[in-house]
């Protein structure tokens, strides 16, 4: 029943009847209001701040509820997806970390084919066509650093032989797409390590290239 169709009812009854049941239903008016602007306030408080989700069991976490519409599967989902991210981030690192620790189970090296020398210029060794270069090293042993390759474990020095060596290995360029930067390989002239490249690996995917003093 409508407003004005309760006063209809009402208008013909004796003058206090008919305030009592109007300020009755006034009061239930106001109550009704009062109930749906503490409704209301709760709501924006309870949105602002955040709604509160236990995943499996695990850890409390809040999710907040700022968007037009809320669906509790979602942001549990979304919360899963976070963890998985940040363990697949925390892998990613502790490999890098790996590769730029001396591999110290490496076997040991043994290669009876031929070498690489100044005077022959081409070999075949044990990972492919090997040849030579001399240029400055400063830029690659620079980038070689920024990747973790460190000083005191990777310093850069030059062998007796005229051999340019990054800690204990040979520095060689390579095709980084079959072996990137960090890549321990076996060369005529010891255990090497991909620091550099070339144009030469456009024409030849599995040639080195040995930096060395000659």
């Amino acid at each position: 029943m409508t407003y004005s169709g309760i006063y209809d009812n009402i208008k013909y009854e004796p003058e206090r009847v008919r305030g009592e049941k109007v300020k009755h239903f006034n009061r239930k008016i106001k109550g009704a209001l009062l109930i749906l602007v503490v409704c209301l306030i709760a709501f924006i408080g309870f949105s602002k701040a955040g709604i509160l989700f236990s995943v499996n069991g695990g850890d409390v976490i809040t999710v907040s509820t700022t968007k037009k519409t809320f669906d509790p599967n979602n942001y549990v989902a979304s919360s899963a997806v976070v963890e998985e991210l940040s363990t697949q981030e925390s892998v990613t690192t502790t490999t890098q970390q790996a590769t730029t620790k001396k591999a110290n189970t490496l076997p040991a090296f043994n290669w009876s084919g031929d070498v690489l020398t100044k005077s022959k210029g081409v070999v075949y060794g044990p990972s492919g066509k090997e040849t030579y270069y001399n240029l400055n090293m400063t830029n690659v042993i620079n980038t070689m650093r920024r990747l973790g390759y460190s000083e005191e474990e990777y310093p850069y020095w030059i062998r007796d032989d005229g051999v340019k060596m990054l800690g204990d290995y040979v520095m060689i360029a390579a095709n980084f797409e079959i072996r990137p930067r960090g890549t321990i390989i076996e060369s005529s002239l010891g255990y090497a390590i991909v620091c550099d490249t070339g144009g030469f690996a456009e024409n030849n995917s599995t040639q080195i290239d040995i930096a060395v003093s000659w």
